[in-house]
């Protein structure tokens, strides 16, 4: 797409190209959001875990951690879910372009499922399922979440 086809207009080819980029930047913040989540996590569960600690300490970080973990699964469902309907968004437009015959040859039909699509990785990525990771970090940060309930009823029995 480095020149525009004589069939294709540059509104939408510029129109193509905002989509993707928005499409891209969505994806970039799905998978920011388990990095500052994983950072506050090890903040605030070094100090429920510390024995120095009052048990009110404890039960606050605690229940910070799980409202950290709860919402930031909500946001990494959100930004999928943006980042999903752009993608599914650029597979029908390039299919409909591509049938008027607007984009020629050159277009390459962009993949919405990358979820089902073979990663290339061989067999070891097959044994870990690396075509899930969104389902893995989900549960992954869910388990944070159980943790600090844990930890909230722990102290609440030692008390």
């Amino acid at each position: 797409m480095d020149e525009p086809s004589p069939h294709c207009s540059p509104n939408l080819e510029m129109l193509y190209q905002c989509v993707a980029d928005r499409r891209l930047q969505y994806e970039n913040l799905l998978w920011q959001v388990p990095t500052v989540s994983l950072t506050a996590q090890a903040f605030l569960f070094s100090i429920a875990l510390a024995e120095g600690n009052a048990p009110v300490a404890k039960i606050a970080s605690s229940l910070l951690a799980l409202i950290v973990s709860i919402i930031s699964i909500m946001l990494m469902a959100s930004h999928r879910l943006a980042e999903r309907k752009d993608a599914k968004w650029l597979e029908r437009f390039e299919q409909q372009e591509l049938h008027a015959g607007a984009w020629g040859a050159n277009g390459a039909v962009f993949e919405a499922h990358q979820d089902i699509a073979d990663l290339g990785v061989g067999r070891m990525g097959n044994l870990l399922l690396l075509r899930q990771m969104f389902k893995v970090w989900v549960v992954g940060l869910g388990c944070f979440g159980v943790t600090a309930i844990f930890m909230i009823l722990r102290t609440l029995v030692a008390l």
